[in-house]
């Protein structure tokens, strides 16, 4: 079984989760924990469907067979000490042109609070000026396939999911296309165990991390860099944060409170700094002022809230700053 609107000839990747059903019962009974995919396919009506859709006829004369997944049999597989073989590509850095937009960003974020009498920033925060930006993308259809009757994080399970992945991958992409399944980090630790001791596997299946993993891992990098350098005593002697509260954000146990902590203080450290050039380069100021007003956002308080009117420009800095700052810093 799989979703109706597989097509033929586009890309098509995975995701693996427990799913949990009443969890938490009076007397530890009556729980539910199964095993859910779900399946990723860009829109395009001009490919073929992997499948024609299913039409129901009478009702009356029909009869429906349920339908089960066989758990394949897996044991634990045993640690492999073999040498990674993989050719990784070399990153080439962070573009030249997202470096000017983020940059954009944060000097006219600055420029607004710097000016007399403002303490807030008519610049939308880092996500909405994203929004602005962005282009629109095909739109991507979810589906999920049956359920799983056995926990995830059984291997005979894992199994079973990386198998079925690689059937609907071969039906849409065919087999020189390898299938792409995303897991949370503690499958995914036990799935790279798996594909390391099943060589067969390994050359067709790729796992990937979450990204809300992805991003509390570099979180967590950030924050033991940055531990005992001075930035979490300032936290606490400024009474931003208290001594328990900072050792959650550098250790990351809390996603959201350890991003914003980090947002915050990386655009005051950003802050502080410019205000420091613009004083060493006057002439720049009323020139990045200028190109700040020009983006034109406007706001409309609608029911409590406030709505961006207009997109702005892209890298609508001057040419002349950019040298200029990479010098000054």
């Amino acid at each position: 079984m799989y979703p109706p609107f597989l097509k033929k000839g586009t890309f098509v990747f995975f995701a693996a989760e427990n799913t949990d059903f009443t969890e938490d019962t009076r007397y530890g009974k009556g729980t539910t924990h199964r095993t859910i995919t779900a399946v990723y396919q860009k829109i395009d009506p001009s490919k073929e469907p992997v499948a024609e859709p299913l039409i129901i006829g009478d009702a009356q004369s029909l009869s429906v067979t349920p339908y089960y997944v066989d758990i394949l049999h897996c044991d634990k597989p045993k640690p492999q000490h073999a040498k990674r073989s993989e050719q990784f590509a070399i990153s080439k850095g962070i573009s030249e042109s997202y470096q000017l937009t983020h940059l954009g960003w944060v000097v006219a974020s600055a420029l607004c609070r710097m000016k007399a009498g403002e303490t807030s920033s008519n610049i939308p925060g880092w996500a909405g000026y994203n929004s602005l930006l962005s282009e629109s993308l095909p739109l991507t259809q979810v589906g999920a396939l049956s359920l799983f009757p056995e926990v995830a994080h059984e291997w005979s399970t894992l199994l079973t999911v990386i198998m079925q992945a690689n059937q609907l991958r071969k039906l849409a992409v065919g087999e020189d296309h390898p299938t792409v399944i995303n897991f949370d980090m503690a499958l995914y630790e036990k799935v790279v165990q798996l594909l390391d001791a099943r060589p067969d596997l390994k050359q067709m299946v790729v796992p990937s991390l979450g990204e809300l993993h992805v991003v509390m891992a570099a979180l967590r990098a950030l924050g033991a860099s940055m531990e005992n350098w001075g930035i979490d005593d300032a936290w606490m002697e400024a009474d931003v944060y208290g001594p328990a509260t900072t050792r959650q954000i550098l250790k990351c146990t809390h996603y959201k409170q350890a991003l914003h902590a980090h947002i915050y203080s990386y655009v005051a450290l950003y802050e502080m700094a410019l205000e420091e050039f613009f004083k060493d380069n006057p002439q720049l100021k009323y020139v990045c002022l200028k190109a700040t007003e020009q983006w034109r956002f406007y706001r409309v308080a609608r029911g409590g809230s406030c709505h961006l009117r207009k997109m702005p420009q892209k890298n609508a800095l001057p040419p002349q700053l950019t040298p200029q700052l990479a010098a000054w810093f």
